[in-house]
């Protein structure tokens, strides 16, 4: 069937109509739109339909805040979206509000396996909980559990849960950013931002002076990519130290979900950030902080841990979201009237 699917992000917006199925789906257009430049998802909605005679009769969204009762306010955006104004606004039978982890658990099964990359293969276990977490904009997390043959998501919003330090170093890091902003939250280090920061303490801590040629790039670009790029190229100490200080800060986080949800079906780090920084993740500081959880270590060491390269899965969701809820409203049990779906 074909379904509009949208990922709705603090960064950008990404938009499409998907042929979808059971276990495959197929993009038929999309269009990606600055978040910030618009007022609304319905301005935004306006201008892809202007161009599209097509409207499909479901729509599912994933976006980047906790859904309540079909309503979500963005978390780093000044929207409030609400999926029966969407329904009325777009003249879409049936709308799917679902937080953008829940979305990109939705997408996993329509995931190509050469989109994946494996940093640990461990031994995965046929039904058993997953965990997926992923730093981009913000922190994003959620989980999936087998309920009667199938996988349903759960919703989470611990990426704004409070950081916990685990070295002398990190306790310095608390304090220095305490300083700055009161509350230290684990989206604070593991966002777009978080490698900037990093970057920050570990000059105010002495651990190395700045360089000249990275002061200048500071200044002009994106501060987290210029500190990604001086370290993935190995051209500069401070940036260098600031990356893997990331990695094992992301993978102890990685950790915590997974002894959370007992993730034996797998733990798969998505958003944007992660396939950047691969050769990094890939390193070993990620593993070693992932299962260094005394007296559980052997329980991590058996998890499949994978990196999402597949920057859509989001919007892959978002369509498979859309389509559980066409294909509930079709069963004989179901109202004919429009549904929406809560997460």
């Amino acid at each position: 069937m074909l379904v509009l699917a949208g990922d709705i992000g603090g960064t950008k917006t990404a938009i499409a109509l998907v042929e979808i199925g059971r276990r495959r789906l197929t993009i038929r257009r999309t269009r990606k739109y600055p978040s910030a430049e618009h007022g609304s998802l319905e301005e935004i909605l306006e201008d892809f339909f202007s161009r599209e005679r097509r409207r499909p009769r479901t729509a599912g969204f994933g976006v980047a805040g906790p859904v309540v009762q079909g309503r979500a306010k963005i978390t780093k955006l000044p929207w409030m979206i609400d999926a029966q104004r969407l329904a009325h606004r777009t003249r879409i039978r049936e709308v799917a509000l679902v937080n953008d982890f829940v979305a990109a658990g939705l997408g996993l099964p329509y995931l190509p396996p050469r989109r994946v990359a494996v940093l640990a293969r461990g031994e995965e276990s046929r039904g058993g909980p997953i965990a997926l977490l992923g730093a981009g904009t913000g922190l994003g997390q959620a989980a999936l559990m087998m309920v009667r043959g199938r996988y349903e998501p759960l919703a989470s919003e611990g990426g704004h849960a409070d950081f916990g330090p685990r070295t002398p170093r990190e306790d310095r890091l608390v304090r220095f950013l305490r300083r700055k902003h009161g509350r230290v939250s684990r989206d604070r280090l593991l966002s777009g931002q978080g490698l900037a920061s990093l970057y920050d303490f570990l000059k105010a801590d002495g651990f190395a002076s700045e360089s000249a040629r990275v002061a200048r790039a500071l200044e002009k670009e994106d501060r987290s990519a210029v500190v990604s790029r001086f370290a993935l190229a190995r051209k500069d100490a401070l940036c260098e130290e600031a990356l893997r200080l990331f990695v094992s800060i992301y993978g102890s986080e990685a950790g915590n979900l997974a002894l959370q949800y007992r993730a034996t079906g797998g733990v798969y780090v998505v958003g944007g950030i992660a396939p950047k920084i691969l050769p990094a993740l890939l390193s070993g500081p990620f593993l070693e902080a992932f299962r260094d959880k005394p007296p559980l270590e052997a329980l991590l060491t058996t998890m499949p841990v994978k990196v999402v390269l597949e920057p859509r899965l989001p919007l892959f969701g978002a369509a498979a979201a859309a389509y559980r809820t066409a294909m509930e409203t079709t069963r004989p049990s179901s109202k004919t009237t429009r549904r929406l779906t809560r997460m």
